[in-house]
């Protein structure tokens, strides 16, 4: 492997996909941050390279990743451009779930090629972004020049594509695409502070109640993950116990009342799924009419 890689931007990704590819035989020459602090932190992690604020200077590789907050991909995408930072026929790329490869516009028209390689994975920082990536599925966009290049990082990273044969050019695949994205990692962070709220209720502590549901969270992703959805849906709406669920909305009316909303619309939601493991017309209607009351 002789292909060299450039990082700019030294936050908890492109530190992480650094540390990676070297790891992999990547040659990391550069890395360009703002700060000197965030310079020589992520060349300290990943091992490789040198640090420079000058971002132009740092582009000159095979393969240049733009790592940076969203907001600045194409700005700073652009100032390279400008200064010549960009070899002809290097690829360039960026790793936003939420944006195409139209943040870098201003790379192919000095005859770089474009890529988008985002992983369905979150990163809360550098050593867990470096345990998290392997094996996470990735959605790769890209000219067609840099389409091998995206797939060879992808399986540098560890990391399998994910296929999405709908997919359409007119900005909503790209919007859902990311939409999912959000539902199941942030959405997932929110529903548990909501989960946690009826133990506070009862004068536990956050804490406490985290470090007690923590193992019956667990034990539901080990259940998706080997069941699959449905089949790992278990509790009282898929056994169409609507006195348990009568129950829960009573205590929420008396001692929790800013529970409810929320609380009602995820149990439609988990209808919707009980259904698919065998709830009947009959229970179904019977727990929905409950809710809407």
């Amino acid at each position: 492997m002789n292909k060299t890689v450039a990082i700019i931007g030294a936050g908890r990704v492109g530190s992480s996909v650094g540390f990676l590819l070297a790891r992999a035989g990547y040659a990391v020459t550069a890395v360009a941050a703002q700060t000197a602090a965030s310079r020589e932190r992520a060349l300290a992690f990943i091992g490789a390279g040198t640090s420079t604020a000058d971002v132009v200077k740092a582009s000159g590789a095979d393969i240049v990743f733009i790592t940076t907050p969203d907001r600045s991909i194409r700005e700073v995408c652009e100032e390279i451009a400008r200064g010549g930072g960009f070899r002809p026929g290097s690829v360039v790329l960026h790793m936003s779930g939420a944006h195409s490869v139209e943040l870098l516009a201003a790379a192919k028209e000095v005859g770089a090629f474009r890529a988008v390689v985002h992983p369905l994975q979150s990163v809360p920082s550098m050593d867990q972004g470096v345990r998290n990536l392997p094996g996470s599925s990735f959605r790769i966009e890209a000219d067609p020049e840099a389409l091998g290049t995206a797939h060879e990082l992808v399986t540098a990273l560890g990391g399998n594509e994910l296929a999405m044969p709908g997919w359409t050019q007119d900005g909503h695949s790209l919007s859902l695409y990311h939409a999912g994205a959000v539902v199941v990692s942030n959405y997932l962070v929110a529903l548990m502070d909501f989960g946690l709220k009826f133990y506070e209720a009862l004068g536990a502590s956050r804490n406490e109640a985290l470090a007690a549901v923590l193992p019956l969270v667990k034990g539901t992703l080990a259940n998706i993950e080997t069941l699959g959805i449905p089949s790992a849906l278990t509790g009282p709406i898929v056994r169409g116990d609507v006195e348990t669920i009568q129950g829960h909305l009573d205590a929420m009316r008396a001692r929790a009342p800013e529970l409810l909303d929320l609380y009602r619309a995820l149990a439609k939601q988990t209808i919707a799924v009980a259904k698919e493991r065998g709830l009947t017309e009959k229970q179904s209607d019977e727990m929905s009419a409950l809710l809407n009351t």
